[in-house]
């Protein structure tokens, strides 16, 4: 009767260790993911690459077209006679 009831433990013990073990694992998984060094936080660091790249061309293309505006309106009006009065 001892020996079987040892078993039985034995067997819950083992069981136990499996799902400590799963979990374990799981919790791994987790951090990995979750973490920012993981690829969650690698896409986000691309991203926000991405649109640096593409708001630095706009900000770029807007100077340019501020230039493009003031040389016509100084054509336009004759003013100003000088550099300052717009800026």
């Amino acid at each position: 009767m001892a020996d079987k009831r040892t078993r039985e433990i034995f067997r819950e013990i083992a069981e136990l260790k499996r799902r400590v073990s799963k979990l374990e694992y799981g919790q791994q998984e987790l951090d990995s993911v979750v973490d920012p060094k993981g690829w969650i936080g690698e896409a986000f660091e691309r991203f926000e690459e991405d649109l640096e790249e593409k708001f630095g061309n706009i900000e770029a293309r807007f100077e340019t077209v501020n230039q493009k505006l003031d040389t016509i309106l100084k054509r336009l009006t004759g003013y100003p006679q000088d550099e300052d009065c717009f800026s």
